[in-house]
This record gives structure tokens, C-alpha cells and sequence, in this order.
């Protein structure tokens, strides 16, 4: 006789909100609670295969909450006093090119803070907390929703604030992340948007304390919650790595094989979907039951508010870099597309 296992009182709740959403209804700050207490547990990886299992739509849904679960926390005070908040952001910044190592990318934690307040608007009575540094792609790869969720809760307790990166690693893509607390804030959202004349002057005055910074205020958005830049950075760095390795196999073939070797491309289709990315190399004088002549582990990747060509365009480009000039995309479709 089969020994089935009842799932325990959490995993209950998350499957209570996923199916209260899919009948249009549900209380948003219980499912905060419920996802909070999954990373509290160190349970986080629940959740992404919980996220990798779903449509696109619900996916996407999902994500957002596990970003404000991971980023913001109450903080405690009086029952009769109205809710405060503090809030982990994010803010892409482009950097310039040809960098030199090791990476210094310090900012003043202090005006940065002036900065924030004044040119994001936020609301009188909350305090802005700079990480001292900018990261990269690298650094952010190391960490986990746990991990900002666990920094965010210390300072909301009014606990000494520790760095959340202890040391930089070259970059990968051309961006950095400015990771900065909004401590008492009454509502636990971002703001949605900036002004041209916030955005320009924001980045002018980053631009003054760090010259690795590239001054292109076009490339400059809305800060997000850590969580996104988190998911952000990891991709570059899963991506740049497939890339990598597929180059390395292909540069290693025999060079007549190596010219008429295709790249098969497999990437993702639709946006909030947390699935895999991987490559093929194939050699069209094998025969077709053959298959391809290696394949490349999975890499997953999350596209929430992602282009769906991101992913393709960011390998191809490596692939183009290297010679090669021989490849195809290959959509990878959910189900439900």
C-alpha cells in the first residue's frame, strides 16, 4: 500500500492562494505572510519549482508577491499606529566600457541617501540606507531571496547594518546595482516612475562620485525591489556562462566540422516564466537520428518584465563574437502558448 504524504500546514497555504487567485480572489497581504514564512524556512527553492510549474500569467503573479516578501517587512511599533515599512530597492546603473580591475565603485552612502530622498519623492519621515558600494552581476549571483529578506528584517529591528555583499566581482554585463533600505515608509511599494528631470540629475550626481559609471540617463528606470535585480544579475551570469561554455566546445571541434556545425538555440517564450535555457551544436552530415553532437546543461532563467529575445539575442551575440555564424533560435513555448 502507497504511504502518501499530506503536505504540511505551509505548503497548504501556498496551494489555498495560487487557487484563490485563479478564482479571482485573495487577501495579497496573507499570501506576503505565507511566502515571507517559506524564505524564513529556508524554503526557497519550493518556491521557484512552485513558479517553474506554472502559467505565464500566474507565474508572473507570483513573482511579484515573492519580490515584496523578500523586500519588504513591518516594521513593529504601536497597535493603534498605521503600518510602516521597510523596503530593500534597486537601481540599474549602466557602467562604462573597458573597466579596469579590481572594481572600486564606491559611492557616499550619505549623499546618495540625499539623492534618493529628493529626486524619487518618497514620503517625509522615512530614512534612506545606501549599501556603501555598487554590485555587479557576479556579486548578486551569490546571494538568495533569503538573504535579503534576513538583511531587511535585522534592520527593521533596529539591528547594526551589516554589508550585504562582503567583497565586488568583475562585472558581466554592463551594469551595476545600487541596492539601498527605505526605512519607515508607510506603503511597501516603489515608486513607479521617474521624472526626466529626476532621472538626469539622479544619475549626474552618482556619475560625480563614481567615474565607472557611464552618464546615460536614458538607460536609467524606476528602482524595482532587490529581488528583481537579484533575478536580473543571475541571468547575466547563467547566461554569459552558457554562452561560454558552448563557445569553448564549438572553438574545440575539428575546423572543418566546426564550419558547417549549426547552434540550436533553445529559448524561452513568454514573460513571468521561469524555465530552462540550452544549446545544441549540431552537424548536418550526421544523420538525423543521430542527434546533436553535444548539448549543454540547463540553465534556468526567470523573465519577469524580461524581452523574450533577451535571452537568445545575449548568446547569439557571444556566439558571433567568437566566428561563429551558424546558428538557429528555438523557441521553448509553456503549454498555455
Amino acid at each position: 500500500m502507497f504511504n502518501w504524504g499530506r503536505p504540511d500546514p505551509l505548503t497548504r497555504d501556498l496551494i489555498h492562494l495560487i487557487n484563490a487567485r485563479r478564482h479571482d480572489h485573495g487577501d495579497a497581504d496573507a499570501a506576503v505572510d505565507t511566502l515571507q514564512a517559506f524564505l524564513e524556512q529556508g524554503r526557497e527553492q519550493e518556491l521557484l519549482t512552485v513558479l517553474a510549474a506554472l502559467d505565464e500569467e500566474m507565474a508572473e503573479w507570483l513573482f511579484d508577491l515573492v519580490a515584496e516578501a523578500a523586500c519588504s517587512v513591518v516594521i513593529e511599533g504601536e497597535a493603534d499606529e498605521k503600518p510602516a515599512y521597510a523596503v530593500m530597492a534597486a537601481l540599474e546603473l549602466p557602467l562604462q566600457a573597458n573597466l579596469s580591475e579590481p572594481l572600486k565603485l564606491k559611492i557616499d552612502p550619505l549623499a546618495t541617501a540625499d539623492l534618493l530622498y529628493k529626486h524619487l519623492h518618497l514620503p517625509a519621515g522615512t530614512a534612506v540606507m545606501v549599501e556603501p558600494r555598487l554590485l555587479t552581476d557576479a556579486t548578486l549571483e551569490f546571494l538568495t531571496l533569503q538573504g535579503l529578506n534576513d538583511h531587511l528584517t535585522a534592520l527593521a529591528d533596529s539591528q547594526r547594518p551589516q554589508p550585504i555583499a562582503a567583497r565586488l566581482y568583475p562585472a558581466v554585463e554592463s551594469t551595476a546595482y545600487l541596492i539601498f533600505e527605505v526605512i519607515g515608509s508607510p506603503e511597501p511599494g516603489l515608486p513607479e516612475s521617474l521624472d526626466e528631470q529626476d532621472r538626469r540629475a539622479l544619475l549626474e550626481g552618482l556619475v560625480a562620485q563614481c567615474a565607472e559609471l557611464a552618464p546615460a540617463p536614458q538607460m536609467l528606470e524606476a528602482p524595482v525591489y532587490a529581488a528583481y535585480a537579484l533575478f536580473d544579475a543571475q541571468n547575466a551570469v547563467r547566461l554569459h556562462r552558457l554562452a561560454d561554455e558552448t563557445a569553448a566546445v564549438w572553438r574545440d571541434l575539428d575546423p572543418i566540422v566546426r564550419g558547417r556545425t549549426i547552434v540550436h538555440l533553445h529559448t524561452q517564450c513568454g514573460n513571468g516564466v521561469y524555465m530552462p535555457v540550452w544549446t545544441d551544436l549540431f552537424d548536418p552530415e550526421l544523420p538525423e537520428d543521430h542527434g546533436p553532437a553535444w548539448t549543454s546543461p540547463d540553465v534556468w532563467v526567470f523573465t519577469a518584465d524580461l524581452p523574450i529575445e533577451w535571452p537568445g539575442e545575449m548568446l547569439t551575440n557571444r556566439l558571433l563574437a567568437e566566428g561563429c555564424t551558424r546558428f538557429e533560435n528555438h523557441i521553448v513555448e509553456t503549454p498555455e502558448n
